[in-house]
């Protein structure tokens, strides 16, 4: 694209296969806008930053929408600031890195000798951040760092936060372990350090946080100016002499709940924690500090808030444990409470494909489906027969294109046919007509509990044109239906509820994970393969008698799939067995502890995930790299369809990765040029990375920022800074990466 002018040049590149060995390119899809912890969040009027665990940094321009950037960082980060126009952040084992544009970030990391840097405030000349071990670096420009002595009578208080204002440092750490006093200390210089602790006491706690409040001018006036720290024991304190003296602020309905953050505007301060929300105003000539979380959509929902800014007067913004955003609103006076993003967190069991369309079940009687993997919808399923919201998780989901049965806890089942049904749609011309789509995995109807059965059901397969459930005390249930045509809403549990399933004898009384149906050039007829507790595997060649097979191992098996013709089982503390036969099996190294979940296969190369984030890769089934993802959250389901992988599990997480990379062409859709900025709109396919290239003469080109369409609808639209001397003319082009 010419700059300034409408001419498309779309230009793609030869994509190479991406290895297995290499770093994945992850994407979240749930919750929105992404599931990473907040741990810390800036705001400087302009840009937003979130840091959060493994290296993740967000930019937004308006605290709503949020953008993933590469900090070139692994390490979990926590804390972040601005000095000056430059983002600073820092993080475990020393990282640090910084940013003038909130797109490219620059790792100037420090060898601190494991001690995490937590903590990071900046004056006009000066950068400061904090930690372990009375760590301490400063820094005159955010890229070279020096480590100072520790503060004055430190003892054995490791520092928790510092923050600037008034021309001072301040800085706060805990009690030591001793049951003692926390550490508070001033500095002019950031470096040299006076120990200002005399006024607090043992029952405040640990000190979390430290912020300067310059909110009305006054340090006579609420929210008195000055410098403000919250603690473990939910106290709250304020100085208004440069943190030489403190003061406790007083709570009507006092909490222990632990307060991480504080933040405030002209009239009134905000303290968040651990299930804990305080919004302080003067009411009747005295400070009231009202609790912010309760039951009724203006509140905050009950959570874990690590972080908080003052967008403007009445705008508030709380961030936290799993990506959690809820912003504040004033209307006539009175603060209301939002959440920007709807995202269901119920924790996801298994996730399955069927008919093009992602199925993933989990607790809650949650059920959510997508058409590509990044744009998810929460299906409805009745309150009714087998199925209710107290105690009803699916454990498992699976069926054919005819079927999806969904099963879990105390026998609970629910299923989904695929009829079709009615859906209004609106054409170019702006008119309504009617077109019949499929119902599987949309239209979902409760069942009653197969008869005799309160075990958990976590397993699901189709067999010889019979549904088969696994589940508690070896339980094992067979369900013989084929006359599709015949089900309606009307009958569909007279059908195929619980008087139908058969109960087989599974000769074990360990409760079984998984059931899977195995074949290979060998076993053209198909094999029955069940495992769980206890290193137990079963095998049946009709679904009705059943035999116990020896597994070599006694801890639990979690999964088993067949894959490519093999069998692979996956299991507690890093546990994998495989087999080309279902009776003989091979113990595999996994190189980890961690338990294995699930397994999938994609192109030629398989994927197990398990527990804290954990992917592993290998093209042999005996050789595994330990591919890790963005978030250290425990993954129980995996599926895939074109080339891209789809991993579900703890609150609600939902990630994806196009492991085999499309090809088809990016291209320019819009350009234009506003307030200092190239802004383009590129569109493509899902997850599409890509190099935004420039050239003056379109035979030397420069290669630009690598983008990625996150989103469902393939779409970017990309702000570039114009440069300072434009050029007489320039071209732009897509490079596929």
């Amino acid at each position: 694209m010419k700059h300034g002018t409408w001419p498309v040049i779309v230009l793609t590149g030869v994509l190479a296969t991406q290895l297995f060995a290499q770093s994945l390119s992850w994407n979240w899809c749930n919750p929105q806008p992404h599931g990473n912890d907040i741990v810390g969040l800036a705001w400087n009027g302009t840009l937003g930053v979130q840091v959060c665990e493994l290296g993740r940094v967000y930019t937004s321009p308006n605290l709503i929408d949020w953008f993933p950037q590469n900090s070139h960082l692994t390490n979990d980060l926590q804390a972040v600031t601005f000095f000056g126009s430059r983002i600073i952040i820092t993080g475990a084992n020393g990282a640090i890195a910084y940013s003038d544009d909130g797109v490219n970030f620059t790792n100037c990391s420090v060898n601190s000798g494991g001690n995490w840097l937590v903590s990071v405030a900046a004056s006009p000349k000066l950068v400061v951040a904090v930690g372990d071990n009375g760590a301490v670096y400063t820094s005159t420009n955010g890229a070279n760092w020096q480590l100072q002595n520790a503060p004055q009578n430190l003892g054995d208080s490791w520092l928790t936060s510092v923050a600037y204002g008034n021309g001072v440092f301040v800085t706060t750490g805990d009690t030591g372990g001793s049951g003692g006093i926390s550490y508070i200390a001033n500095s002019g210089d950031g470096i040299h350090w006076t120990n200002q602790s005399a006024n607090l006491s043992a029952a405040d706690g640990n000190l979390e946080a430290v912020a300067w409040i310059n909110s009305s001018g006054s340090s006579a006036v609420y929210p008195y100016t000055g410098f403000w720290a919250v603690s473990d024991a939910g106290d709250a304190f304020y100085s208004t002499n440069n943190g030489v003296a403190w003061n406790q602020f007083s709570f009507l309905n006092p909490s222990t709940n632990v307060l991480y953050t504080i933040a405030a505007d002209s009239t009134t301060a905000l303290l968040a924690g651990d299930s804990e929300v305080r919004l302080g105003s003067v009411i009747s000539s005295h400070i009231a500090w009202p609790e912010q979380i309760g039951a009724a959509l203006t509140t905050v929902p009950a959570w874990t808030y690590f972080a908080a800014v003052s967008e403007t007067n009445g705008v508030y913004e709380l961030a936290g444990y799993d990506g959690q955003l809820v912003q504040s609103y004033l209307t006539n006076g009175t603060y209301n409470w939002s959440t920007p993003y709807y995202s269901a967190r119920d924790w996801l069991f298994q996730v399955t494909l069927a008919g093009g369309l992602y199925v993933a079940v989990g607790d809650n009687v949650r059920i959510m489906t997508s058409d590509n993997g990044a744009d998810w919808t929460v299906e409805e399923v009745p309150l009714t027969n087998s199925v209710n919201l107290s105690n009803t998780a699916f454990l498992c989901v699976g069926g054919t294109t005819n079927l999806l049965v969904a099963a879990g806890s105390q026998g609970s089942l629910a299923v989904s046919p695929n009829t079709l049904i009615p859906v209004v749609q609106t054409n170019n011309a702006g008119g309504l007509f009617t077109n019949n789509a499929s119902a599987l995995g949309v239209v979902w109807y409760s069942l009653t509990v197969p008869a005799g059965t309160t075990n958990d059901l976590s397993g699901v397969c189709t067999f010889s044109n019979k549904f088969f459930l696994a589940g508690g005390n070896g339980s094992i249930l067979t369900l013989n239906f084929t006359n599709w045509a015949t089900l309606n809403s009307s009958n569909v549990n007279a059908l195929l509820g619980g008087h139908n399933w058969i109960t087989n004898n599974s000769t074990v009384a360990s409760d079984l994970a998984s059931i899977t149906v195995f074949t290979n050039s060998v076993l053209t007829n198909g094999l029955l393969v069940a495992c769980g507790d206890q290193g137990k595997i079963l095998t049946s060649a009709n679904g009705t008698n059943w035999t116990s097979v020896a597994s070599g191992v006694n801890t639990g098996l979690l999964r088993v799939r067949c894959l490519n013709g093999r069998l692979l089982v996956v299991g507690e503390n890093g546990t994998l067995l495989t087999s080309t036969n279902g009776t003989q099996w091979t113990k595999l190294s996994s190189g980890v502890t961690n338990w294995l979940n699930d397994a999938i296969l994609v192109s030629n190369s398989c994927y197990v995930v398990g527990n804290q984030g954990t992917v592993l890769a290998s093209t042999n089934f005996i050789n595994w790299t330990n591919l890790g993802t963005i978030t250290t959250k425990s993954l129980d389901g995996a599926a895939t369809q074109n080339g891209q992988l789809v991993v579900v599990g703890f609150e609600g997480t939902i990630l994806r990765s196009q492991i085999v990379p499309v090809t088809t062409p990016v291209k320019f859709t819009e350009y234009s040029q506003s307030s200092g900025y190239n802004i383009f709109t590129v569109a493509g396919t899902v997850d599409q990375q890509f190099t935004l290239d420039s050239s003056t003469n379109l035979l030397n080109w420069l290669t630009g920022p690598v983008l990625d369409l996150i989103y469902g609808d393939g779409t970017l639209i990309f702000y570039q800074n114009l440069p300072v001397n434009s050029p007489s003319q320039q071209y732009y082009r897509c490079t596929l990466k």
